[in-house]
């Protein structure tokens, strides 16, 4: 008992572990924001791929009351009048449409201004 502290001491259980939770390495040797941006992507494909799958199930299945080709570009849906391309060219404008209140979104983000933000994702 010589009364001298060793500076040294023992590992305890928890200093051995925290090397596996330390976070010095990401899995795979990716970023973080790559993997997440790979689930998005895989997620995205096994959601559009379900999407269509049904679509084509249901087209080929219920083909007495699908319209048909000729019909989706000259009827206006629950009209039953000749209107030509008056839904295409409807939906084209709400796609168009919403496409620019969301860059308006995004640039309002930047700017951090969440009262346009959420003004702007409210029109989109």
């Amino acid at each position: 008992m010589s009364g001298h502290v060793s500076q040294t001491a023992a590992p305890s259980h928890s200093d051995h572990s925290a090397g596996a939770w330390a976070g010095g390495t990401s899995p795979y040797k990716i970023s973080y924001g790559k993997m997440m941006m790979w689930f998005f992507l895989v997620s995205d494909a096994f959601t559009f791929s379900g999407l269509l799958t049904a679509y084509g199930y249901m087209r080929h299945k219920y083909t007495d009351i699908w319209p048909t080709a000729g019909d989706v570009f000259t009827h206006f849906p629950f009209y039953d009048g000749h209107i030509e391309l008056a839904y295409v060219a409807f939906m084209t404008f709400v796609l168009i449409a919403s496409s620019v209140t969301m860059v308006l979104a995004v640039e309002a983000g930047h700017r951090m201004n969440k009262k346009q933000v959420q003004f702007w994702m409210v029109l989109t």
